[in-house]
């Protein structure tokens, strides 16, 4: 059986790979202009498996990294990788697509 639930309307959704678990609760590290890490603290709205519907802690703006590597801390420089439209392999935090859609990374 499947209920399809409606999605929180001012809620962002991330990879779950995304999200760090410690000592000070879920946070999400998210690349600045500078291109530096900033560990941001999020509330969990929803866990839809692989995505987590974030209901606080961060905008549409923010990039993301997906997967951040063990020991990442605030004020590491990181790289964009060669190919990722303006940021988009860190994954743009975004609103949730439509089911059965998927955003056109070939901008």
């Amino acid at each position: 059986m499947r209920f399809d639930l409606p999605a929180a309307a001012r809620s962002l959704t991330v990879p779950a790979s995304a999200l760090i678990f410690d000592s000070r609760g879920a946070r999400v590290a998210t690349v600045g202009p500078d291109n530096r890490v900033a560990l941001k603290t999020v509330t969990i709205a929803r866990d839809l498996g692989d995505v987590i519907e974030i209901s606080s802690g961060l905008v549409a703006t923010d990039r993301i990294i997906d997967s951040p590597p063990d020991g990442i801390g605030k004020g590491d420089q990181v790289r964009i990788a060669p190919g990722s439209a303006s940021g988009a392999m860190l994954a743009a935090a975004s609103r949730r697509a439509p089911a059965g859609g998927g955003g056109d990374e070939s901008k």
